[in-house]
Order: C-alpha cells, then structure tokens, then sequence
C-alpha cells in the first residue's frame, strides 16, 4: 500500500500525464496479463496516466480473428520498430510516452518508468474543447498554443471496455477483458492553433459503449511532447 502511494504522489507531481500505448492481441497467449497491467496502471494513476491499447492483426492467422486488429495499426507499430531500430515486432509491447519500449507484461519494470521523470519538457497546450458523436462519425474541436513545436497530433477514439469469448487460438475457451481500446485513429502533419477533425467510428459500435477522445502531440526524434483525454 505505502509503494502504491508513494508511486501515485511522485507521478501526480507531473504536469502533463504519461502516455501508455500497448500493442496487443486476443490471438497472443501472453498478452492477457499486459491487458490486465494496462487496466491496473489505469486504475492506479487515473488521470495521470493515458493508457491506449492497440490491437495488430499478425496473430488472426493462428485460427481467431481479433475483432478489434487492423492493418493501421500493426503499421503503426513497425512504425516505432523502425524508431527504436528494432529487427522485428512482438507482443505484447507497450511504448510510453513515445520514447521507450518494454514487454507489456514487465509490471516491476513499467512501474518503475512511471516512476521515473517522464515530464514533458516542450508542452503546446493541446486542449479538445468540443467532441461530439453522430452515428459512427466524432468531431473532435481542438486548440493549441503554437504549431512551431510538434510535428504531429494525433486524434484517438477508445472505448472503455470490452469483454470476449474467445473461440479458437492461442486464448480459445477464455472470456478475456480489454480496455481503453483504439477503434479510431487520424493523424495531422499540417495543422492550425484551432480546428476540427473528424474520425469514423466501425460500424459494430454499439449505443452503450463508453467512448473517450484522446489526443497527443509528437516532436520528432522527442516522442510525445503533450496529450489530453476526454470523455464523448
């Protein structure tokens, strides 16, 4: 209990919260337990900690298709491969703050990186000051400070919480639970100090899921130099 404390009083000492991007699949036998670290370092910092879970599609062919994987965001993920110059990708990965990577599952580790100074040392002030949904469409209104600092920003649709019977692979016959998991995701490499975007939401969206609207910017050759959630 007195660790746990100790923890939650250094980081909520940051300004800005730590970003924890984990790549992850139903299909991988060693993922679940970096899926339940995910939802326990969620639970553990709240809001100064953005956690974000991708799922890759390089593990459907073993017999279960995740119905969260796509294409983009394996992309995304040989993307860091090729910033960190590493040969091949794996899961379960989990990037924080855009900067390091380290096995999703590593607890000790990942707890000891949140630990550590992880302050954003260039902010642009991102802020979303309107989301808004419409049917399977989110607009999201945005404002920054200045746009002579990040390169990017970057625009996220998660949702809380799934729970799935799994079928066949590697977890067949497991009830697995994901959180904070990316269905929606758009980039800008050109952007202004306010405007909109518009993200499309998959069509097996339902009315009850709870969705949030993440948003960060990267500097390149830094990571993320700034980020802000909100509920839609």
């Amino acid at each position: 209990m007195l660790f746990t404390l100790l923890l939650q009083t250094i980081l909520y000492a940051q300004n800005t919260p730590t970003v924890i991007e984990l790549f992850t699949s139903q299909g991988c036998s060693s993922c679940p337990p970096a899926d339940a670290l995910l939802e326990e370092i969620k639970s553990t910092y709240g809001e100064n900690v953005i956690t974000l879970s991708y799922h890759v599609d390089y593990w459907d062919y073993i017999g279960w298709k995740d119905p969260f994987a796509t294409k983009g965001f394996t992309q995304k993920q040989y993307t860091y491969a090729e910033k960190f110059r590493s040969r091949s990708v794996y899961t379960p990965q989990a990037v924080i703050n855009g900067r390091s990577h380290y096995t999703g599952s590593d607890r000790t580790t990942i707890y000891n990186v949140l630990n550590s100074k992880n302050s954003i040392s260039q902010p642009i002030a991102l802020t979303i000051s309107e989301a808004k949904q419409n049917g399977n469409t989110v607009s999201v209104d945005y404002k920054i400070a200045t746009t002579n600092t990040a390169n990017e920003l970057t625009f996220v649709v998660t949702i809380n919480e799934k729970v799935t019977q799994v079928k066949r692979g590697e977890n067949r016959n497991r009830t697995l639970k994901n959180t904070h998991i990316v269905v929606a995701e758009q980039t800008l490499h050109r952007y202004a100090t306010n405007g909109q975007i518009l993200l499309q939401l998959p069509d097996w969206i339902q009315p009850t899921d709870q969705l949030s609207i993440v948003a960060y910017a990267t500097k390149s050759n830094v990571g993320i130099i700034d980020a802000v959630t909100a509920s839609l």
